[in-house]
């Protein structure tokens, strides 16, 4: 079954008929949870700065919506922490090599994905971030370092985010060594992206 197949199955089901009209494209929504809350999306109404969030509400217009086919998580320095303020962060870095991300995906009232790990590093490599980048190319070619990057992410989730009904993402932070939950630092922030399929208005047939 397609990405196009799965919207049009629920879209059906919910009674959109008119979302068959609209036309799909790559797309993809973003938010950072800057008050430590352990909840992303959630409280994008607040968020006007681009480089927190890409939407104003955490729910769509009428015939707009997303199939997630990939959730991802990241770092963020917060806007306290001086030049450094807004960059990409290391997850790692503050989190350990250790960590897991533990998430949740409530759409409306319902939890239509739970418990889901995204680990830090390791095994299932789907999830890793580990990578070998170069150092120092130019005074030595062979100095590589053994470093991750500043995402973690699950494949093919294909989840339907329909119209007009309200999104949002839990999760928690563990030590997967020690079992142990990780406080979310208010200084290095965890941001979530969704992305895959999305249907935009088709303004030939909307107006």
């Amino acid at each position: 079954m397609t990405a196009q197949d799965k919207i049009l199955y629920v879209a059906n089901k919910l009674g959109l008929t008119s979302l068959q009209n609209m036309q799909a494209s790559t797309g993809a929504v973003y938010d950072v949870d800057t008050e430590a809350s352990g909840q992303i999306f959630s409280n994008a109404t607040r968020h006007v700065n681009p480089s927190v969030a890409n939407i104003a509400d955490n729910q769509f217009e009428v015939n707009e919506a997303l199939l997630i086919e990939t959730v991802g998580f990241y770092g963020r320095i917060a806007d306290s922490q001086g030049t450094l303020a807004g960059f990409v962060n290391n997850l790692q870095t503050t989190y350990g090599s250790s960590f897991v991300i533990v998430y949740d995906i409530i759409i409306g009232n319902k939890r239509v994905q739970k418990d889901t790990p995204v680990f830090g590093s390791g095994s299932p490599y789907c999830f890793a971030t580990n990578a070998i980048r170069l150092t120092n190319f130019e005074e030595d070619p062979n100095d590589l370092v053994f470093a991750p990057r500043h995402q973690v992410y699950s494949e093919a989730v294909g989840i339907l985010i329909p119209p007009q009904v309200q999104f949002y993402v839990e999760y928690r932070l563990f030590n997967v060594v020690t079992g142990a939950q990780i406080p979310i630092s208010v200084d290095a922030q965890i941001g979530c992206y969704l992305y895959g399929t999305k249907v935009l208005l088709n303004f030939n047939t909307s107006i």
